[in-house]
């Protein structure tokens, strides 16, 4: 499967979701091979006719040929990244400097102090790593680490420029705090698709089957910086004297990372002995490939888990999900700020809105249906008509066609008029929620407001999706709204209260903007 493209990735990720007999499914037996298009299957023999594999010169040369690829990228990236985040802070202030202090000698000293301060905090605060760390590595994430290392650079540079004699010290330092904070991130987001653009992006090969592969592989097809280039069932390995194990003892999996170029393995721990995660972690040293693990029994538990050690014995801790009274506080005043804004600047767009829908077809602008909220509570969700009068009575029989059987996903609705379909791609309908959001009933972030008939198929731990708020986006907007399987939709609203932090409402309010205008899921 080389060079994947994005069309092929889409019907990837189609089988990947489609049932039982997809990867996705949880009948299916560990040894077969995933339903994908064009995958290659490892196959496994009889482990007694398996040979001791030892390290062939050509096996040493594509070693070789693999660091030396992913180390050529990883300075490419490093070099990158400094130079963009140097000029960020430097340029600004060298701008500053040449309007408020233009001496000969001092002026390309400051900036270059500047950069140079900026440079070594981001580094300490491991901002510029040969390899991406995490396989979701991107800007956004990286902007509180951003934040906190620009407020130490900002003060260790002020310090510095205190005992150079900088005039006008404040505004410089509040120039640079707006870089750090404003410029570089901006910078930074420019600079990785220029490096997607230049080097490819970081190629990702998939192995094992599992509950969450089918998840984790649709929100990577939405990356651009992510190409999956294959998924393969677990290697065979073979045993040799004693205990010792050797994994991919015929080579197959090697010959794949070294044609397929790969940067990174995502294993999933379905059907995996104790020891064959050490086993890929030693095999992934050797052949210098980055190594990330979908624990199978995790999916639910999300960021929010802490790793520790006990005498050697690896445990993770895990919280009970619950607010702050400031936590609260904090995400109550952004709903009310943004709600209020957003139906002050969007009151015209609503009327034009309102007026269409009431000429495309008979009925009110607006439909209103009871939801459930937060705690079981139910309330009266708020949005522009995009379906004929009769659409409620029209479901039972539409579900014979749908694509889920919990909830109604078909193509071409026939209930949706001319005008409801094109509110619906871009999202209008949903603005009337702004009220709902202002009013307390719903948040700006948050799970899924779910019908009264829909939430009876919510039942045991799932039902802690409701200790927040609904929200009018989430992560079932940003990755795809009814185009998320609905028991994956339950999935990922219990992981964002389990998990809950006011830094990640921000990233899914601006995530939701590209997903909103790619029209992701949209029906």
């Amino acid at each position: 499967m080389r060079s994947t493209s994005r069309s092929s990735h889409s019907t990837l990720a189609a089988e990947a979701i489609a049932g039982p007999h997809g990867f996705g499914g949880q009948s299916a037996p560990s040894h077969s091979a995933p339903a994908l298009p064009h995958a290659r299957v490892l196959r496994e023999r009889d482990a007694s006719s398996l040979p001791v594999a030892p390290a062939h010169a050509q096996d040493v040369a594509a070693q070789a040929e693999v660091r030396h690829r992913r180390n050529r990228r990883g300075r490419t990236r490093q070099v990158a990244l400094v130079a963009g985040d140097a000029v960020a802070v430097g340029l600004p202030a060298a701008v500053f400097v040449a309007a408020q202090w233009p001496s000969a000698l001092r002026l390309p000293l400051i900036p270059l102090l500047v950069a140079a301060i900026f440079g070594a905090t981001m580094h300490l605060y491991g901002l510029y790593p040969r390899h991406p760390r995490y396989i979701t590595t991107s800007t956004l994430n990286e902007i509180p680490k951003i934040f906190h290392a620009t407020l130490l650079a900002a003060i260790l540079s002020g310090l510095v420029l205190r005992g150079l004699g900088a005039p006008h010290l404040g505004s410089l330092l509040g120039l640079m705090m707006a870089s750090g904070i404003v410029v570089l991130p901006t910078v930074r987001i420019a600079t990785r698709h220029a490096l997607t653009g230049a080097l490819g992006a970081e190629r990702v090969l998939f192995i094992g089957t599992g509950s969450v592969t089918p998840a984790a592989l649709r929100s990577l097809l939405l990356r651009r910086d992510i190409e999956v280039v294959d998924h393969l069932p677990v290697p065979a390995t073979w045993q040799g004297e004693g205990d010792a194990w050797q994994l991919d003892p015929d080579g197959a999996l090697a010959r794949t990372v070294s044609d397929e170029r790969v940067d990174r393995i995502l294993l999933s721990t379905r059907d995996l002995r104790a020891t064959t995660v050490a086993e890929f972690l030693a095999w992934s040293r050797v052949w210098h490939v980055s190594l990330t693990v979908l624990p199978e029994h995790f999916d639910v538990v999300g960021v929010g888990a802490t790793i520790d050690q006990v005498d050697g014995a690896t445990v993770v801790s895990l919280q009970p999900p619950a607010l702050s009274g400031t936590a609260q506080l904090m995400k109550r005043a952004m709903d009310v700020a943004g709600a209020g804004l957003g139906l002050v600047v969007l009151s015209p767009l609503m009327l034009a809105v309102a007026i269409a829908v009431r000429l495309d077809s008979p009925g009110g602008a607006l439909f209103r249906q009871e939801r459930v909220g937060r705690a079981g509570r139910s309330f009266t969700l708020v949005k522009f008509r995009s379906m004929v009068r009769d659409a409620d009575e029209l479901t039972e029989q539409l579900m014979a066609r749908s694509h889920d059987p919990n909830w109604l996903q078909i193509e071409d609705d026939p209930r949706v008029t001319r005008v409801g379909r094109f509110i619906r791609k871009s999202s209008l309908d949903e603005l009337p929620q702004l009220w709902n959001v202002l009013v307390g009933d719903m948040s700006l972030v948050g799970p899924r407001p779910l019908s009264v008939r829909d939430d009876a198929r919510v039942r045991g731990w799932e039902r802690g999706r409701l200790g927040l708020t609904p929200g009018l986006t989430g992560l079932w907007q940003v990755l795809g709204r009814k185009t998320v399987p609905f028991e994956e939709m339950v999935k990922l609203d219990h992981l964002y209260v389990s998990n809950w932090s006011l830094w990640g409402d921000i990233k899914l309010l601006l995530q939701t903007l590209p997903a909103v205008i790619a029209a992701r899921g949209a029906r």
